[in-house]
Order: structure tokens, then C-alpha cells, then sequence
């Protein structure tokens, strides 16, 4: 799941980067006082205002009581709708939630620049939910992976036996990926710790799978002679998740967590560029046997769907070309990651940011030809090796 990993390995980089870099919007002098006014009067049923006021007469502003400001303007609501309630709404996180919204309408008014609350923009909420295109972007991901699942499943049943490890290998991590675009779309809808936690955890098993199913296809640990090699990596990768989960719950580490992704990431996509060099490379010395060239050149055919294929009248014309189609996949999340880069206050009604829209872009590989792809690799190149490797047994 070469984009997948691509995804996840950027996105650490842009949390890492969000969490050194603080929200200024915390300690804004009216977003404070809104936050301590409405507690007060919505949460606790205080008018401290007047208290606040009678004291003042009182005792003299000498500066040895503390006296928050008061505006009549801002206003609350009184009440939790049941729905609220339901996604972990409470009165406090309510009134957090309210005061981002009047202090970003007042500085929008005053030509101000939006800042961000607790690392997050002051999205729009939508049924209770904070951030509304990520989630719904993010059941779109798992959509698409649902279909390609779907696919992948189907060839399996009707594939050689020889070939049904490397399907194994990719419908484990193909549901890997699926669980943990439901922990995104969970963790959009409510950022708790244990929401976020989970996203984590899971992202990073996304990650070390892909890691294992580029290894294992690279290095051939699909063959039968590699069995030994293959159940000892597969050890390994286990091992390493348990002590990965278990650094992090023991003391987490947002830098740990991010070097460790971000290594992975990195070793995986310099495998899978080697993996579509040797393929190309593969094709093409078929194209000096022109008896050979003829049944190689359009294998790739029968696994094209035309509607989900970028760049058709490139790709479909041969299977050299077809074997780099996983670069461009990638090459289109990354230049999706580069909205993060240049991150946005949300658009369109509050609703859209940048990390929404990368959300939307991680769609299009899953369905322009992801799975496809994979299923040609498998059933043409995977399995002409093993049939080579029977063959040379028996010779």
C-alpha cells in the first residue's frame, strides 16, 4: 500500500510540526475571559459579573482582586441538545468550543488574523462533529478500500494456490488501512486522548504493514526456498510493534513517535522505487524478444479498469509503463501533502482546511487503480517467479 504509507509518514511530519509550534489562540485575552464567562454564568449559574462589580465598589481597583471583563454581547447557549451529549459534549467544552466561535467572528470583523485553538482551527460544527469534511473524507477513504477489498478477495479466490500468500499479505494490510481511516474518521468527530491515541496506534501499524508487504515482495520472502527468512522477519515486525506500543503507553513521545514512522516510511519508499525500477527494467529487456514481447507487453490489459486508470493513453500502452504507475499514485498524495505545508484557515461555511483536502486527495489512488494494480503484480510478475522457481526444482 505504497501511497498509504507515503500518507502516514507525511502526516506525522505535520502533527510533529503542530505540536512544537503552540496555537496562539489560547492565550488571547478575550478568548480567556469568553471561556471564564461562560462557565461561570452557563456551567456554574454565577452572575459573577455583578459580584465582581459590588466588590469593585467596594474595595477599590487596587489590583489586589482580580476582576474579568464583562461583555453583554456575548452570547451562550443555555442548554446541551441530547445529540451533543451523546459525542461527549459537556458544558465546559461547549463553552470552549462557542468562544472560538465568537472570537474568530470578532477578528474576522476586525480584519484580524484566525488562529488556532489547542492546535486545531475554529472549524464549524456540524451535528456535533469538529471537524465535518475530514470526516466525511475519511469514511470516503475507507469506501474506496471497502470496494478494492472487495477485489482483491474475488482474485484471490480464483487465483493459483501458489500466489495465495502475497493476496494474504495484501488483504491484511488492505484492512489494516481500512481500520485506520474508522480511527480517523472517529478521531475527527471527537478529539479525546483516547481517540487520539488510537488514531496513532493504528497509523502506525499501517505503516510497518506496508513496510512488511514491500519487503516481502521485494525480497521475494514469497518463495519457498525464503520461508525460514519470511517467518523470522514476521517475528521481527511483531516484535517491534509490541515495543513501539509499549514505549509509547509507558512514556509517549510525540518526537519518538514521529522518527519511528518516519524511518519506516522512508525505507519503505526507497524499496518500492526499486521495486518499479526492476519491473521496468524486466520489460524492457523483453522488448529486444519480440515473440515474448508481444504476449508480455499488454499482460496488464485484462487488469485495467479504463474508467479507473490516470493517464490511460500512457499507462494502458504497455506493461514497462504500467509497472511505475504506483510513482504517480504517490506523486499525487505528495502534492495533496503539500497543502499541509501551506496550511489555510477553513473554508467554505468553517468546514474546509487544508487537512480535509488532503483527506479528498488520499481518495484517488484507492480508486484510480490502486488495487488493480496490485492484483496484475501479483498475478502476472509474482507468479511468473514462483512458476520459474518450480521449474528449476524440478529441473
Amino acid at each position: 500500500m505504497f501511497y498509504i504509507r507515503i500518507t502516514y509518514v507525511l502526516v506525522y511530519f505535520q502533527l510533529f510540526i503542530g505540536c512544537i509550534i503552540c496555537s496562539p489562540g489560547d492565550d488571547l485575552y478575550m478568548f480567556q475571559e469568553c471561556r471564564y464567562q461562560c462557565e461561570q454564568i452557563i456551567c456554574h449559574k454565577r452572575p459573577y459579573h455583578i459580584f465582581q462589580r459590588m466588590i469593585l465598589d467596594e474595595l477599590g481597583s487596587d489590583g489586589e482582586y482580580e476582576i474579568h471583563a464583562y461583555n453583554e454581547n456575548w452570547e451562550f447557549s443555555s442548554s446541551l441538545p441530547l445529540h451533543l451529549k451523546l459525542l461527549g459534549w459537556d458544558c465546559v467544552s461547549n463553552c470552549d468550543y462557542e468562544c472560538q466561535r465568537i472570537v474568530t467572528k470578532e477578528r474576522c470583523k476586525n480584519n484580524q488574523e484566525i488562529c488556532q485553538f489547542h492546535g486545531k482551527w475554529p472549524f464549524l460544527r456540524v451535528f456535533g462533529i469538529q471537524e465535518f469534511a475530514s470526516v466525511i473524507f475519511s469514511i470516503g477513504n475507507y469506501m474506496v478500500h471497502a470496494i478494492g477489498i472487495k477485489k482483491v478477495l474475488e482474485a484471490k479466490r480464483q487465483a493459483d494456490p501458489m500466489i495465495k500468500y502475497e493476496y494474504t499479505v495484501l488483504i491484511i494490510c488492505s484492512f489494516i488501512a481500512m481500520f485506520a481511516w474508522i480511527c480517523s474518521t472517529v478521531f475527527h468527530i471527537r478529539d479525546f486522548l483516547v481517540t487520539e491515541r488510537l488514531d496513532y496506534f493504528v497509523a502506525g501499524l499501517t505503516v510497518l504493514s506496508g513496510f512488511y508487504g514491500v519487503f516481502t515482495r521485494y525480497f521475494r520472502l514469497y518463495l519457498p526456498s525464503r520461508k525460514l527468512q519470511r517467518m523470522l522477519f514476521t517475528i521481527v515486525c511483531i516484535s517491534a510493534y509490541t515495543w513501539h506500543i509499549h514505549r509509547l503507553v509507558d512514556d509517549w513521545s510525540y518526537t519518538y513517535n514521529m522518527q519511528a514512522n518516519i524511518t519506516l516510511g522512508v525505507l519503505q519508499n526507497i524499496i518500492w522505487g526499486f521495486l518499479c525500477f526492476d519491473l521496468y527494467c524486466k520489460y524492457y529487456k523483453l522488448e529486444n524478444n519480440e515473440q515474448v514481447y508481444k504476449e508480455k507487453q499488454s499482460n496488464h490489459l485484462d487488469y485495467i479498469t479504463p474508467r479507473r486508470l490516470l493517464i490511460p493513453s500512457f499507462y494502458s500502452r504497455s506493461s514497462k509503463l504500467y509497472s511505475l504507475y504506483p510513482l504517480l499514485l504517490c506523486a499525487i498524495v505528495i502534492a495533496g501533502m503539500s497543502l499541509e505545508i501551506f496550511d489555510f484557515p477553513p473554508i467554505f461555511f468553517d468546514l474546509v482546511d487544508a487537512h480535509s483536502l488532503w483527506h479528498l486527495v488520499t481518495i484517488i489512488p484507492a480508486f484510480y487503480g490502486w488495487y488493480d494494480w496490485m492484483i496484475w503484480d501479483i498475478n502476472v510478475n509474482v507468479k511468473h517467479e514462483l512458476e520459474e522457481f518450480v521449474q528449476k526444482k524440478n529441473d
